[in-house]
């Protein structure tokens, strides 16, 4: 997926947590799926080499059905960014990868992007395989390596629960609204395509975008109100999830986010599964005198066997 901004310097992902990494057997026919901790990070400015990134923290996840979903930052982000300096920052985009196992390369299709600039762009990256060892290299046109990313595979749940294989997929954004007691969608709401992820490692991330129609930016880097803009009512952040089966609960715990102030913390959100439609419930509210929930639905693009295609219980 999308490793750099145009005209951005640093990339960065949220959170100080460290994964530790098992030693996962490579799939030589799908050798990008899983989920994977940015351990290294390096970028070129317009013209020099490739200069390492201080702190680089993210989560790559991509599916064998070819769904990915990827977030790049930088641990321990001031409070203080603005939302200019906070969107050069903070990397969250999501699309379809088909692999070329034999040329080692992945071509992505960007079907949704915090940066308005990079929904339905096409990128082709050149990948490495060692291992547990993922490395990721994008190039100008000229062949010069402008980005070079090194993962780490984290290994699946040793012991997963039944009750968590319907919840582990890609789920792609549908509708959502406020509704009341009685049923009814007060307040719809509207976004650009989006998903939210549940892995079998246990972490989960989320790119959820604002209503269709975002303007480009004027300059190659986006003012302080135009950043604003472009993410006013996004929702984008990664870590770990919970899921408590008997009060048919989940529990998000947030290792980065786009807000660097949303860090450390979490979500519960109900839900429900029916078939491929999954429903989420946010803890009430009050809306105009009347109690509301913010509640989401969403449709599984890649379930647990997409996601982990060597899983047998």
């Amino acid at each position: 997926m999308r490793s750099t901004y145009a005209g951005v310097g640093v990339v960065v992902l949220l959170g100080t947590a460290s994964w530790s990494v098992g030693q996962t057997p490579a799939t030589d026919t799908q050798p990008l799926v899983g989920t994977w901790q940015l351990t290294g990070l390096e970028r070129a400015a317009t013209t020099g080499p490739l200069a390492r990134v201080a702190n680089p923290s993210g989560i790559r996840i991509q599916s064998a059905n070819g769904y990915v979903i990827q977030i790049l930052t930088q641990s321990a982000r001031a409070a203080s960014l603005d939302a200019a300096e906070q969107f050069a920052t903070y990397q969250g985009s999501w699309g379809m990868c088909a692999v070329d196992a034999n040329r080692s390369t992945a071509t992505c299709q960007v079907h949704g992007d915090l940066d308005p600039r990079q929904t339905g762009q096409r990128l082709t990256q050149s990948f490495e395989r060692k291992g547990t060892q993922l490395v990721l290299t994008e190039s100008s046109p000229d062949g010069r390596p402008t980005t070079r990313a090194t993962w780490e595979r984290i290994p699946e749940l040793e012991a997963l629960p039944t009750y968590q294989d319907a919840v582990v997929g890609f789920w792609q954004w549908t509708s959502a609204g406020l509704y009341n007691s009685n049923g009814v969608n007060v307040q719809p709401a509207y976004r650009d395509a989006s998903v939210i992820v549940y892995t079998p490692t246990g972490h989960m991330a989320v790119v959820y975008l604002p209503p269709p129609g975002r303007k480009l930016f004027a300059g190659p880097a986006p003012t302080v109100e135009e950043a604003r803009n472009a993410w006013q009512t996004s929702v984008s952040y990664f870590g770990t999830y919970i899921v408590q089966p008997k009060s048919q609960s989940v529990f998000h715990y947030q290792l980065g986010a786009a807000n660097p102030t949303a860090v450390g913390g979490s979500f519960m959100r109900n839900f429900e599964i029916r078939g491929a439609e999954v429903t989420l419930r946010f803890p009430p509210t009050m809306l105009n005198g009347q109690q509301v929930r913010n509640t989401l639905t969403l449709k599984r693009v890649a379930g647990l066997a997409d996601m982990w295609p060597e899983f047998r219980r």
